[in-house]
């Protein structure tokens, strides 16, 4: 399936790539890959941050700044970006703190458009 594809190539490609999971605002993941060894709860993270992205969503719209694409947010543990598909679906990247934050964007960016033509 696309969704498993194209997470797996993003961790690969990405210095720094920890992981990246494919969900719906509901919770439910239609793709994950971690990269091998490493011990992140990828499934409750990404349920964590839909809520998170549903607030964000919603003051964004109340305050006129128009519908959430992209949010990101640097922990002292993991840099994370987060990035509309559709309405109802993300996509979550994490990466170390020292990370290639512009590249991971990019990928996301890019390959947007083969996850969009899967829904």
């Amino acid at each position: 399936m696309i969704f498993e594809e194209v997470a797996k190539e993003i961790v690969e490609k990405v210095f720094g790539g920890i992981g990246v999971i494919i969900i719906g605002r509901d919770g439910i993941p239609l793709a994950m890959h971690l990269k091998e060894g490493v011990e992140l709860d990828l499934e409750t993270l990404g349920i964590e941050y839909s809520n998170l992205l549903a607030q964000i969503d919603q003051a964004s719209q109340n305050i006129g700044t128009g519908k959430l694409v992209e949010f990101s947010l640097h922990t002292d543990q993991y840099l994370v970006v987060v990035r509309t598909i559709t309405p109802d679906y993300f996509i979550c990247l994490v990466m170390s703190p020292d990370g290639n934050f512009g590249k991971g964007r990019y990928l996301l960016r890019v390959n947007l458009p083969k996850l969009q033509a899967e829904f």
